[in-house]
């Protein structure tokens, strides 16, 4: 019996984490602050007051002069503008589209609070993307996603989501996801680089907030992305040997044996409590003999054809960092991968396996309901 075969009865997830960015600080001067359909009490006024200063403010919605105002600038903040439609914002998106993507083009970096109307319509209106806020996740267990990107620099690592908090759909496959709704990984903050610049969005309107989500603000307009940063080398590993990985498996509380695979490589069957699933390794290190650069989850289970391809794509086009697919047999397999080469902290490879084990249960209502 293969390793796949031990394991074809679960399914799993793993998400790849991407490089550390760097900061420099912004002064307060930078900031413009774009609020023509802002409710200023009690929105605006907590944004100004977890800033600690007032930004340079505009109503204006002439394209000559936002255009003006951003000359400079590094940066625009766009607060919940809940005083107006989603189609009024998109109608002002398309007329601002070429002030704001010429923005972008400068290096500009544009910060966007939402809970219902916002940035995201702002920019979908201006062509830039597809994202609009979804579901309500006020009062949710919110968790930082990525713990070593400057976006998340002093933020706790899980946070319940203030009134006015919500997540976000549709976003474009290359934006990094910061913090998400532990319930379904929805993401509630996330960056985007685009045409030369930023988009950061955070998930809330500040209709009320706390230390995690004033922190989230602050570092969003003082934190300029894009600058390279090394984490601390003693927490960084490119490669890993069986007692590492058994050490982070002990250390994670898991039930765990050890196998060998087809290729005569060591493989985990891992027992989580609703599943079975095989961690592999591959991509050895030339002169380290026994260590590897690649980490894989795998997990599966007999479905005989009965699962349609149209739920499985489903899947791959709504979630990020894993496949499914169906195998020669018919069957159902997910897997998932996290590459070591470049670098990645101990806690990244802890969060890999724990966030793997929390998607579990997700990933079985959608083949059930499929």
């Amino acid at each position: 019996m293969t390793m796949r075969e031990v394991v074809r009865r679960v399914g799993a997830w793993v998400a790849v984490l991407t490089a550390v960015l760097g900061a420099t600080a912004v002064a307060a001067g930078d900031v413009v602050a774009w609020i023509p359909y802002a409710r200023i009490t009690p929105e605006y006024d907590n944004v100004v007051a977890i800033l600690g200063f007032r930004p340079t403010e505009t109503t204006t919605t002439d394209p000559a002069e936002l255009d003006l105002l951003l000359a400079g600038r590094p940066v625009l903040l766009i607060p919940e503008q809940s005083e107006a439609e989603e189609r009024a914002l998109e109608e002002l998106g398309l007329a601002t589209a070429t002030v704001l993507t010429g923005f972008l083009a400068q290096g500009g970096r544009i910060v966007g609070l939402t809970y219902s109307q916002g940035a995201e319509d702002i920019l979908r209106g201006a062509g830039l993307w597809a994202v609009t806020d979804d579901y309500n996740v006020t009062g949710g267990d919110i968790a930082i996603a990525l713990p070593t990107d400057p976006l998340a620099r002093d933020v706790p690592a899980r946070y319940e989501g203030p009134d006015g908090s919500t997540d976000f759909a549709n976003l474009p496959r290359d934006a990094v996801v910061v913090a998400w709704d532990t319930v379904d990984e929805a993401p509630v903050v996330f960056r985007w680089e685009t045409r030369g610049g930023t988009v950061v969005m955070l998930g809330f309107d500040c209709y009320e907030y706390n230390d995690a989500t004033a922190q989230l603000l602050t570092n969003a307009v003082e934190v300029a992305l894009g600058t390279p940063v090394e984490p601390a080398a003693d927490n960084v590993v490119q490669d890993l040997g069986p007692a590492d990985i058994e050490d982070i498996l002990i250390q994670l509380g898991y039930t765990f044996d050890r196998r060998t695979d087809d290729y005569g490589d060591p493989a985990w069957v891992i027992y989580l409590n609703v599943a079975t699933v095989a961690l592999f390794v591959d991509d050895p290190v030339e002169d380290a003999p026994g260590r590897y650069q690649y980490l894989q989850l795998y997990a599966g289970w007999l479905t005989g054809g009965a699962t349609p391809c149209e739920v499985v794509n489903a899947w791959n086009q709504a979630k990020r960092g894993s496949r499914a697919y169906l195998d020669e047999d018919g069957d159902v397999a997910l897997e998932a991968d996290l590459y070591l080469r470049g670098g990645v902290t101990r806690d990244t490879i802890a969060e890999f396996l724990e966030r793997f084990e929390r998607i579990l249960p997700i990933f079985l209502d959608h083949l059930h309901e499929g």
